[in-house]
């Protein structure tokens, strides 16, 4: 079988890499090492006890370091060629509490309840985030650990998504800013309203013949051809209201220059962050 890893370079256990030509491996990403600080805080001592679902888990980097930090895991992946990769690495690496299965992120309620739930990349490609949101809250005992694009209100102010495509090869994406009106393909809309609250619409696919591909483009959502992401104080209104006590947002990824990040740099541009949900 050949295994193609598009994004997660995992360490192995024979000392090799899934991508070994990517810059770094995925234990030193600093959105992993900043879950990892907010899980010891939630969940101090032993873990083995402990289950987390990482939702949408691509090809099961994040899944394999939550099992190497002593959880249960559950990672949920729909694309066949992502779950291929996610077996190959579960084949290769001693973790017994490791777990992948190949279904859609909204069917994670077939697999009980989680003390931990991690949906990193997923929430900015979902029509209905507070329906998705609440869902995760009804099979979430304790802590919510969300990384998502949000939309801002700032006029003109707009994220451009541009995809290049080839049969069977990854999307590559990059985030741009744009001055125009958000209304052009692969572009945000206007502010508007869904689901209560205020956001902008993101277009996934273009056209039929792009979504009936949709397999191959990895870095897409499934069954919805276009995305809502809310507004980025309305995002954290709604953790709340599904059931999450305390609500905040994580900058420690953004290290070492978290001000920088969030004035001019990465966060700026991207409009995308950690956010957490606690119950109690």
């Amino acid at each position: 079988m050949n295994i193609n890893f598009t994004a997660h370079n995992i360490r192995l256990d024979d000392g090799s890499f899934t991508k070994p030509e990517a810059n770094f491996a995925i234990d030193s990403d600093p959105r992993l090492i900043a879950a990892g600080r907010i899980l010891e805080t939630a969940f101090p001592g032993k873990k083995d006890h402990l289950r987390i679902a990482d939702v949408g888990c691509l090809e099961g980097g994040y899944a394999v370091e939550f099992a190497r930090m002593g959880f249960q895991v559950l990672g949920i992946e729909v694309r066949q060629s992502n779950i291929d990769a996610c077996n190959y690495v579960k084949s290769k690496v001693n973790l017994p509490n490791l777990m992948f299965v190949k279904n859609n992120a909204w069917n994670i309620a077939e697999y009980g309840e989680f003390d931990a739930i991690f949906c990193c990349g997923l929430l900015y490609h979902i029509d209905n985030p507070r329906q998705y949101l609440k869902l995760l809250s009804s099979v979430t005992r304790k802590l919510l650990i969300l990384d998502t694009h949000f939309a801002t209100s700032e006029k003109d102010r707009h994220l451009k998504l541009f995809f290049r495509k080839k049969i069977g090869k990854l999307l590559k994406k990059t985030l741009i800013l744009s001055s125009k009106n958000g209304n052009e393909h692969f572009g945000l809309t206007s502010i508007c309203k869904h689901e209560d609250v205020p956001g902008r619409w993101f277009t996934e696919y273009k056209n039929e013949e792009n979504f009936k591909n949709r397999e191959n483009l990895k870095w897409a959502s499934w069954d919805n051809r276009r995305s809502f992401w809310p507004q980025r104080e309305y995002l954290i209104q709604m953790i709340n209201d599904v059931g999450f006590d305390t609500v905040m947002e994580q900058y420690d990824s953004l290290n070492p220059n978290i001000a920088e990040s969030m004035i001019s740099g990465n966060y700026k541009k991207m409009s995308r962050g950690t956010f957490i949900g606690i119950k109690y």
